[in-house]
């Protein structure tokens, strides 16, 4: 792929990945856990993951999660985005790249959600040093599973419609 078009492509599912995040934040809590969201913005990375392969979805997910907490202004919200975005993304890359003759997008997506929620309450708890926060992990487990088929539902749409992939 050209050097423009690439810089391209990532630039606007960075800001795919930006304006869903800002969407998602203004909707009242949907889900019973604090917290907890529908991770639309992981739209972006799973679409970039199939149609662009694995180094567009770490950037996407980077760049996307610096440039976030830097418009939210918070330095916390920058460290737990970044590591939680960055974990569950390099665990779909794993899937993606050993696993994806036996897991489909969807399947990645739901892991990924499940990484995600993983990996954000161990960087909480880094922060604050309470145990306590774990009694949300098996809440945020199940949770993972609609908004991972979700995103992936939503990413399988869209990344069939931009190239005609076969993604089972």
């Amino acid at each position: 792929m050209a050097p423009t078009r690439r810089v391209t492509n990532l630039a606007l599912l960075v800001s795919i990945g930006l304006v869903l995040s800002i969407i998602e934040s203004t909707f009242p809590p949907l889900l019973p856990v604090p917290g907890a969201k529908l991770g639309l913005a992981n739209i972006a990375t799973v679409i970039a993951l199939y149609v662009f392969g694995t180094g567009m979805a770490l950037e996407v997910t980077v760049i996307r999660c610096i440039l976030g907490g830097l418009l939210r202004g918070s330095v916390i919200g920058l460290f737990l985005s970044l590591s939680a975005g960055l974990t569950s993304t390099l665990v779909m890359i794993l899937l993606f790249v050993l696993a994806d003759r036996f897991i489909s997008v969807i399947g990645v997506s739901v892991v990924g959600a499940a990484v995600h929620n993983a990996a954000q309450l161990a960087a909480a708890y880094l922060l604050i040093r309470n145990t306590a926060l774990f009694y949300y992990l098996p809440y945020l487990m199940i949770i993972a599973v609609p908004t991972g088929l979700f995103v992936g539902f939503a990413s399988r749409r869209v990344a069939l419609s931009l190239e005609g992939l076969s993604l089972a």
